[in-house]
């Protein structure tokens, strides 16, 4: 990629402009016009570096419930696994993960506990009854997938600040979420039209006036429903050829300090707290980000000095089995 695409990701995933005329801001950020912004943001997209356009939300706001779950599966299992996680769509992401023992990992993303417990429940019965836990977090550190792709960012900080990952400990009751509401995740969660005025376009398909629109993805952003609406980028694509799950064994008493350090490392796009089982001491979980294994590494090791935390496994992935976004209020 050249310089200038690089600043262009740099700045849309953070923030992708809220206003009528988006690439004339996407533009005059890194010195083009508004046309040459739009072309070479529609190739990226068509070259599949951009995967989406659009919102990326806070599930819990929406009133959904999350966990992470890791399961001991059998070479045999696995394709039978893998193809009923295909059929379900709370299941977002499932990965194989170089772990002896616990070598299956996915994500649900459910209306209720006890819709969770029930995939959880059909995961066992397809695997042969193996085990399979379930660790919800306890507490968020960190959570923004923003890949630095080495150029200069934006020279408007104040406006790019808008929606960047920031280190959340913290807890909040969820707003109210009405109909209208939801109509507006169902489109912010697609990729925003291919067009100059993609919110002109999503305006109309709502039938409302683009000012409500934009008044609706401001309240969004400042509810935390939404965690910011920008570009989504292929990992792989855009040169992060590895990631590496890291999981420490962290004394309870240092968790929050720990925690907290490990969210400061640019390569760390998730941190959190999660829970622990007789054989998987493991609280604390970072999802690292490089452009090999190991740079993977490298990170861990600056981590352990940092913190002091040297009880650590690194999970590499050897095979992405199911990513999709969540597709929310589609029950």
């Amino acid at each position: 990629m050249e310089t200038v695409e690089r600043r262009i990701l740099n700045n849309i995933q953070v923030v992708f402009p809220n206003t009528p005329r988006p690439y004339r801001l996407v533009g005059k950020d890194v010195g083009i016009t508004e046309e040459e912004a739009w072309q070479r943001v529609r190739s990226l997209r068509e070259n599949g570096i951009i995967r989406r356009i659009g919102g990326v939300f806070e599930s819990r706001h929406l009133g959904y419930i999350t966990t992470l779950c890791t399961a001991e599966m059998s070479k045999t299992k696995v394709p039978v696994v893998a193809d009923l996680m295909q059929v379900i769509d709370e299941i977002t992401h499932n990965y194989l993960r170089d772990h002896p023992k616990y070598n299956m990992w996915f994500t649900i993303i459910a209306s209720s506990q006890q819709r969770i417990e029930s995939i959880i429940s059909d995961i066992r019965a397809a695997s042969g009854g193996n085990r399979v836990y379930s660790l919800p977090a306890i507490k968020v550190f960190k959570v923004g997938v923003i890949f630095n792709l080495g150029a200069e960012e934006s020279q408007n900080p104040s406006r790019m600040m808008q929606g960047r990952p920031q280190v959340d400990a913290g807890s909040s009751s969820p707003p109210a979420i009405t109909e209208n509401d939801k109509k507006l995740v169902r489109l912010l969660q697609e990729d925003l039209p291919y067009s100059m005025t993609p919110y002109s376009d999503l305006a109309d398909e709502l039938g409302t006036d683009a000012r409500d629109l934009f008044s609706g993805i401001q309240r969004f952003l400042e509810q935390g429903i939404m965690r910011r609406l920008g570009a989504i980028l292929s990992h792989r694509k855009s040169g992060f050829t590895s990631n590496a799950m890291g999981v420490w064994a962290v004394p309870e008493e240092r968790v929050n300090e720990a925690g907290m350090r490990m969210a400061e490392f640019k390569e760390v796009t998730h941190c959190y707290q999660r829970q622990t089982f007789p054989d998987w001491p493991y609280n604390l979980f970072t999802m690292i980000h490089g452009n090999s294994d190991q740079k993977c590494r490298d990170i861990m090791v600056k981590i352990s000095e940092v913190t002091g935390i040297n009880n650590y496994a690194l999970l590499f992935s050897d095979k992405e089995l199911k990513k999709t976004s969540m597709r929310y209020f589609n029950e």
